[in-house]
């Protein structure tokens, strides 16, 4: 038998042992509650008689003190047979004390006819003497019961005590026997085999033979698979030199093409898309303009559109710029953060124009903040526009708001709102690059949430999310000793 077949044995005695000894005490508890509920039973019993004496000294009959007795004498029996469960039912069948069951059972029918007397008695159909005389009746089986009751349960409890407690004595004699031999055997397989792998043999084949002739089992394929791993290792040591030179000739190449796919990252950034989709939308009304006739609309739309575009280069400078950041200091200056949200909406004027959502802010600075102004543009930018791209339709007050305020040592930045939410699969990758969640809403490039994550990062920050179908929000902190 090996190692795991012998502890599966050892669970299974030791199970065994204390399921016997744990049923062993519930069925002793029992007959001492058997008890309880006879003395129980003679305690109510004493107190009907002590009302039924009044009773016959004229004084008046305390109708609702009877019954309140006869249902505490009945709910003993009904408390004694909800105990009894079948195995009890079968040992005392066997040793014929079964009737300790027959007893509760008459009981229960003799105080429902006490019940039946009293309620005859309230509706005038039961003179009091007939009332007096049945519950005279009553009383007398009640007596006689609780006499006969305690015998067959004595000798039910003593049954119990005089087998089972053997038992589990016995059982837990065998479980200690069995458990040292097969202990004993487990601890000689162990130091059997320490003493081989201590020893040293002439030779691998020697240990070889050794570990067929003596050892067997699991310990047998632990130091096969140790051997095996040791031999891995070994292997690995020698390859290591071949690979460091390896990694090393590659370290330029791969910090080359981090610095590419940074640059990369910038410029594909789906926030340049916002002032184009806006020039574009007004384009298509100048046609329109043009066609209808209306010049004076057209001249209109086509100042936009220059706007459009001056905002559209002034944000590819900033990009461009805090692309570098990476490598050299951005310049720093106060950031109007009112100002910010005024051109964050002349570039999102596009998006905003048939746009269900309210948009609010609320700004709260009690300090100046002082930072690179791209970084704080394009944070606040990706996160209100995407709250207005994925807005809620069945919902009838669809908004974004956006909160900025510091506290004594972060700066915060909160962006709330009530749209679709991100699917709780997805949380853990809104931050990764070419991630879209609701194509079927945006075609977007996916790049910039992670963007976001980038600024937050540099500025030593943290960012997190809760979302739901009621909404989603952003919450950001910003270490203030990073803007001053």
């Amino acid at each position: 038998m090996n190692i795991t077949n012998k502890l599966m044995l050892i669970v299974i005695l030791t199970t065994a042992e204390v399921s016997i000894t744990v049923f062993s005490a519930f069925e002793i508890a029992k007959g001492a509650k058997f008890h309880q509920l006879n003395f129980l039973h003679l305690k109510y019993i004493n107190q009907l008689t002590k009302t039924v004496k009044k009773i016959k000294n004229d004084t008046p009959v305390d109708i609702n003190t009877i019954e309140f007795d006869i249902l505490a004498i009945k709910q003993q029996p009904i408390d004694c047979l909800d105990e009894v469960n079948y195995l009890n039912r079968v040992i005392m069948k066997v040793i014929k004390t079964d009737q300790a069951l027959t007893i509760c059972e008459n009981d229960i029918e003799i105080a429902d006819k006490a019940l039946l007397s009293v309620t005859q008695y309230k509706k005038g159909e039961l003179s009091r003497d007939d009332f007096l005389l049945n519950l005279n009746v009553a009383l007398d089986g009640f007596n006689q019961h609780s006499e006969m009751f305690e015998e067959p349960i004595r000798k039910t409890v003593s049954f119990i005590l005089i087998t089972l407690i053997p038992l589990v004595l016995i059982i837990s004699l065998f479980n200690i026997i069995l458990i040292s031999y097969l202990s004993r055997t487990i601890s000689s397989s162990i130091r059997n085999l320490t003493i081989l792998l201590t020893s040293k043999p002439e030779d691998s084949t020697n240990l070889d033979d050794e570990l067929d002739k003596n050892t067997t089992g699991e310990l047998k394929a632990l130091v096969i698979a140790a051997r095996q791993r040791i031999k891995d290792d070994l292997l690995n040591i020698e390859n290591s030199i071949e690979l460091k030179a390896i990694v090393n000739s590659q370290t330029a190449s791969l910090q080359q093409a981090n610095d590419e796919l940074a640059q990369f990252a910038y410029r594909a950034s789906h926030d340049l898309k916002s002032p184009l989709s806006g020039a574009k939308s007004l384009a298509q009304f100048v046609i329109q303009d043009i066609e209808a006739g209306d010049i004076k609309e057209a001249c209109q739309n086509a100042k936009i559109i220059y706007q459009q575009m001056e905002k559209l280069e002034t944000l590819v400078v900033d990009i461009l710029l805090l692309a570098k950041a990476d490598i050299g200091n951005e310049n720093e200056e106060l950031i109007d953060f009112n100002q910010l949200i005024t051109d964050m909406e002349e570039r999102l004027a596009w998006l905003m124009k048939d746009n269900p959502c309210t948009l609010t802010t609320n700004i709260n600075l009690s300090t100046p903040i002082k930072s690179e102004k791209a970084r704080f543009a394009q944070i606040i930018e990706n996160l209100i526009s995407n709250g207005l791209k994925y807005y809620d339709t069945n919902k009838d007050a669809p908004y974004v708001h956006c909160d900025i305020f510091n506290e004594q040592k972060t700066l915060n930045i909160t962006v709330t709102d009530n749209g679709i939410g991100i699917p709780d699969k997805h949380q853990s990758e809104v931050f990764d690059m070419f991630k879209r969640f609701h194509v079927e809403t945006s075609s977007g490039s996916g790049l910039g949430m992670a963007l976001v994550k980038k600024h937050i990062e540099y500025l030593d920050g943290e960012i997190s999310l809760q979302s739901s179908n009621s909404g989603t929000t952003f919450k950001i902190t910003i270490p203030m000793d990073k803007l001053r």
